[in-house]
């Protein structure tokens, strides 16, 4: 997007964090940093109340950096033991910042899919978990008892686009451990388990359903009433 190689990754969004910080509040925004030289660049017009930094991260190193400098973490998991796993590096970063958890507001990014019929759910969400298990390191996998080599066998069937192939590699488990999806009922079920971990906000990813406008009306019907504050 910025033509910003992966070799320093950490201190990339540490310096854009800074930047957009800066820019964001009116200001001139001047950093001379290991990635980033820039001086006196400014949005060309005002902002009038604060804008809420959320940082995106899956590894260690980058959710407590997330933790640390943002306003808000956003993980891309959707199962438990992701986000606990997730949680020990945000504590770490809470702890450096010296900031209450509390002040921090912690977002799952899923790949959701919601269908009357779990099957039809399952169905919707395969394709994505595909892409997803393709680009997940070796200790995501093996976290959920996957197999890396079938990870591999379907990342290589992706770049072949060999479709058939990659899709119907997916199994149960994969679907279970990369996705929050089924009956509306099942899906609420889920949704609170990753609540209880310490999850304040709900992503819910692409596919959303078979047919996206129906998923939509029946999260809004059937799962989004749960979760109405009081």
């Amino acid at each position: 997007m910025v033509n910003v190689e992966q070799t320093t990754p950490l201190s990339a969004v540490k310096e854009a964090v800074e930047i957009i910080r800066s820019i964001s509040s009116n200001k001139d925004a001047a950093i001379d940093g290991e990635v980033f030289k820039i001086r006196g660049a400014r949005l060309n017009f005002p902002v009038s109340s604060r804008v809420p930094v959320y940082v995106g991260a899956q590894g260690p190193k980058m959710l407590a950096l997330a933790a640390e400098i943002g306003d808000g973490v956003l993980i891309n998991a959707s199962h438990p033991a992701d986000i606990q796993s997730a949680f020990y590096s945000i504590r770490e970063g809470v702890q450096r910042a010296g900031k209450r958890p509390e002040d921090l507001d912690v977002a799952a990014y899923t790949s959701f899919s919601v269908h009357r019929k779990a099957e039809q759910a399952v169905k919707a969400a395969i394709p994505i978990v595909a892409f997803i298990v393709a680009g997940s390191p070796r200790t995501v996998l093996e976290r959920h008892g996957i197999d890396p080599e079938y990870g591999k066998r379907i990342s290589d069937a992706i770049s072949r686009e060999n479709w058939k192939e990659a899709f119907s590699s997916v199994t149960t488990e994969m679907v279970e451990a990369f996705s929050v999806c089924g009956t509306p009922e099942e899906c609420v079920e889920k949704i609170e388990v990753l609540g209880k971990l310490g999850v304040t906000q709900f992503v819910m990813g692409s596919p959303v359903g078979p047919k996206m406008r129906k998923a939509i009306q029946t999260v809004q019907n059937e799962i989004m009433p749960h979760f109405k504050e009081d």
